[in-house]
């Protein structure tokens, strides 16, 4: 195993990104991430208690609250990371003569790959919340009971078990452990990384570039489809309306799409129905907003070779990564302000918690 060095004792400088720079930048990322992670951490915690006190009856509340759980998760590993940074910067900045029990900058790098599991979960989530929502409104007759809530727990294990197989293998490249720096003459725990890469080059390629590509890919369609569906729902009444003036409006006030599938058998939208779908949308329209500099990272990797760890452009790829995870850091904070403005019931609920 081999110690990893600090990104402040790269011997290659970046042409574009001088280390002071960057130090400069990651530390102004670490205090907004850190901050709106706490706030996200609160939102999410609120976001289950609500859910819970609104009893997880079908597999979209089920949904929504294992969502907020993982999102919960990554967001403290941003803050973790946030004050690893912080500590980082006072070891550098006085030339090591302040040296803490733990390598800052090591458990900064293994915090941030060990908060890749919660988040692949959460990516997950997302990706099913709009393909099961997309299926129920294309195909509400079809798919009308599929998504029962012990479907819906089966269906959120599964991926919880493929996102911790995926990180895994992880922990046989990296880890934390003692070591002897004799530079500082001093022992303490620290990042070491294996020397055979090519393995997890693959795993992250994986994780990291596969999986976002194909849910950004699946969300934009079930996105489109959802979008087509209302539309021609909404013409539809609007023609039964014209044609029908004094006849009672032909919406349901329970239909077969509300909680993934509970209700009669129509394929017109109630108002709720159409709040779920837009509240669905919104969440995935965040997520692909939030994870496009994720995807195109990826791409600037496989076109500039230079554009990666311990190359040219390092301090640049270290900058765009400290941006990647503020995205994602806002996707995983938003969907309590969603939840207020879409779910009447989520609203209520909260309102009642708090002033009862």
């Amino acid at each position: 195993m081999d110690h990893i060095e600090s990104i402040y004792t790269l011997t290659s400088a970046d042409i574009l990104i001088t280390d002071e720079e960057y130090i400069v930048i990651e530390s102004i990322l670490c205090a907004a991430r850190g901050a709106m992670a706490v706030l996200g951490v609160l939102g999410n915690i609120i976001t289950i208690k609500t859910f819970m006190s609104m009893g997880l009856k079908d597999g979209l509340s089920v949904s929504y609250t294992f969502l907020a759980f993982f999102d919960s998760l990554y967001l403290s590993t941003v803050i973790a990371r946030a004050f690893s940074f912080v500590f980082t910067t006072l070891e550098t900045r006085s030339s090591f003569q302040t040296l803490f029990p733990v390598e800052p900058y090591g458990l900064y790098i293994f915090t941030g790959h060990a908060g890749r599991l919660p988040y692949v979960v959460s990516n997950l989530t997302t990706t099913f919340l709009a393909v099961a929502r997309c299926l129920c409104v294309a195909r509400p007759l079809q798919f009308k009971t599929m998504f029962s809530r012990k479907m819906t727990v089966m269906i959120l294990f599964l991926f919880f078990c493929f996102s911790l197989a995926s990180y895994l293998p992880v922990t046989t490249f990296m880890g934390i452990s003692l070591q002897y720096f004799s530079k500082l003459n001093v022992t303490r725990a620290a990042l070491w990384v294996s020397s055979n890469t090519e393995l997890m080059d693959i795993l992250w390629a994986i994780r990291d570039a596969f999986i976002p590509f194909a849910s950004q890919l699946i969300i934009f369609l079930c996105f489109i489809i959802m979008a087509n569906c209302l539309r021609a729902s909404h013409s539809f009444r609007r023609k039964h309306d014209l044609k029908y003036p004094n006849k009672p409006p032909i919406c349901t006030t329970n239909s077969v799409i509300s909680g993934f599938g509970n209700g009669n058998r129509t394929k017109n939208f109630s108002r709720k129905d159409i709040q779920i779908v837009r509240q669905i949308s919104l969440i995935c329209v965040v997520y692909v907003v939030c994870n496009t500099p994720t995807v195109l990272i990826n791409l600037a990797r496989v076109y500039v070779p230079q554009f990666t760890l311990e190359k040219l452009y390092h301090n640049v790829y270290y900058t765009a990564t400290g941006f990647k995870h503020l995205f994602q850091t806002v996707n995983a904070s938003f969907p309590i302000i969603i939840y207020l403005t879409y779910n009447t019931r989520f609203r209520q609920t909260q309102s009642n918690r708090c002033f009862a």
